[in-house]
């Protein structure tokens, strides 16, 4: 199964679900974002005495291309694109078998989650296929319980499906990433909870 962590926008914390779902899932990445946040917290992983993830750097299109074609498709990978268009990007997005795209729950956002569904219509029609982003609720506020307006703007885009999932703004999140560790490796938590609760759902996808 490729997952592939999806926004044309920065900031809304594909790298941080990417490095959480790998550890939890123990599966390599794919580093498409050219920020390398995700290799550089490898690096503290190993310096704090843990065992590396396989994290994968294609250094040209081609590499990218290649080493999806000859991926075995039993084997679960993650791909980390960077929060802009283009047409490596859109390559990882076309051959995904399941799209996360993480989405802040604020209306300045909006616009960007537009943008994002405007890019999926375009490489859907170009393929002549149906590709479907699954917007995640990530980084909210623990507290909140009213979703509405994100849940009616996705709900009325034909290329988005809302996760059942959620994750909300916790410190184990960050906390887990300084050190080069996963939620999913603490003894317990809410952030774990939330982890564990979206890897399950995500390999509900793959069966």
């Amino acid at each position: 199964m490729i997952i592939t962590v999806a926004h044309s926008k920065g900031g809304v914390g594909k790298s941080l679900l990417a490095w959480h779902i790998a550890i939890g899932m123990k599966i390599p990445i794919v580093d498409l974002d050219f920020q390398k946040t995700l290799v550089y917290t490898n690096n503290l992983r190993k310096i704090n005495g843990h065992k590396e993830l396989k994290i994968i750097q294609p250094e040209t299109p081609e590499l990218f291309i290649e080493l999806m074609d000859s991926w075995d498709e039993d084997k679960n990978i993650i791909i980390d694109v960077g929060g802009f268009d283009s047409n490596l990007n859109r390559a990882a997005l076309y051959i995904s078998d399941l799209i996360i795209t993480p989405a802040v729950d604020r209306v300045t956002e909006m616009a960007g989650l537009h943008k994002f569904h405007n890019i999926i219509l375009e490489l859907s029609e170009k393929m002549d296929t149906k590709i479907t982003a699954n917007v995640l609720l990530n980084d909210v506020s623990p507290s909140a319980k009213d979703f509405s307006i994100i849940e009616e703007m996705v709900e009325s885009l034909e290329y988005f499906e809302l996760m059942e999932s959620k994750i909300s703004h916790r410190a184990d999140f960050y906390k887990t990433m300084e050190e080069g560790k996963g939620v999913t490796e603490l003894k317990d938590g809410k952030a774990r909870k939330e982890i564990k609760k979206l890897i399950k759902e995500i390999k509900k996808r793959d069966q």
